[in-house]
């Protein structure tokens, strides 16, 4: 079994070099080492402001699990929600991918959609997500809302576990902190495997991705009112809201075979053999072309919402 050299950078405190999704999908097939002169650096957004992945003189990895653009010129391969055409070192792997998504394609039960007693709640930190709070505020003067979270805090104080605190409430505020076209994080998954509905707002082609009638889709609607008034109409008629409940998470009730662990698996090998026969990118480039990159990824962004048609203001 062929080993591989390879390490990771900017992850969460609780992340494990050693076990971890893509360690477990990359040790099917090779035998995986922990490194500091690795073959292959995995690495995601350097929030600190140091650019530690220049002192790996090796192929990098980007991951892009945050509403930012890839740098091509600081990594060889990227895994992102973004769309493209024909960049074989391209992947896109929303972050919500990690989670255990096959178990969303089981039979769904109305009975444990129906027998939810509470109406609405959200689990969030970030003060400063503007769309997730007018709309908060908004649907608040319907109904209470349960806010567990550290903003907007309603309940006596942060709850110690969002799954189980959620899966008692038949909607959840699942709105990203931004919006871009593909990026949809944990925020959707999260509700539905509650059983709970998800009141989402973020990714405006989120349909591409999940069945839309399966949960309330505030991109469908012309205004946050015009949504909110959707969700008082499930809220008291109990037909429509099981008939929403039935519906499969994903279309056709299945998983795109591009978010399998499969289809990661043979992106992982494409990138152990393409680094074979190629160099890595240059670790000077980013630090002479700051600003033509800056631009570039502007163009990409505006070139991806002109694609897709998409309307860039937010409701």
């Amino acid at each position: 079994m062929e080993t591989i050299k390879v390490n990771f950078g900017y992850f969460w405190p609780a992340f494990k070099k050693e076990d971890n999704y893509f360690t477990r999908i990359l040790s099917k097939k090779y035998k995986v080492e922990i490194s500091e002169n690795p073959q292959l650096y995995f690495f995601t957004h350097p929030y600190n402001g140091k650019r530690d992945y220049f002192k790996y003189k090796c192929h990098r990895v980007f991951l892009g699990l945050e509403n930012m653009r890839a740098n091509w010129n600081i990594c060889d391969y990227v895994l992102d929600s973004d769309f493209y055409n024909g960049n074989p070192h391209h992947k896109r792997w929303p972050i919500w991918a990690l989670w255990n998504v096959k178990k969303l394609t089981e039979p769904k039960e109305a009975a444990k959609f129906a027998d939810k007693k509470k109406f609405c709640c959200m689990v969030v930190s970030n003060a400063k997500a503007k769309e997730r709070i007018d709309f908060f505020h908004k649907l608040s003067k319907y109904k209470k809302i349960d806010s567990g979270g550290k903003f907007l805090n309603n309940v006596g104080g942060h709850v110690a576990d969002k799954m189980e605190f959620i899966k008692d409430y038949k909607f959840v505020i699942s709105f990203e902190n931004s919006s871009y076209p593909g990026y949809t994080t944990e925020k959707i998954i999260e509700p539905m495997l509650s059983n709970t509905i998800p009141v989402y707002w973020g990714n405006p082609v989120v349909g591409k991705d999940f069945n839309t009638k399966s949960f309330v889709n505030v991109g469908d609607f012309d205004s946050f009112q015009h949504a909110i008034d959707h969700i008082i109409e499930l809220d008291n008629d109990d037909k429509k809201f099981i008939a929403m409940a039935k519906e499969t998470w994903f279309n056709n009730n299945t998983v795109p075979f591009e978010f399998s662990e499969n289809s990661l698996a043979e992106f992982m090998d494409f990138i152990i053999q393409d680094c074979k026969t190629k160099k890595p990118v240059a670790k000077s480039f980013f630090k002479k072309h700051k600003h033509r990159t800056a631009l570039a990824s502007e163009k990409i962004k505006t070139a991806v919402f002109n694609s897709l048609k998409i309307d860039r203001g937010f409701r």
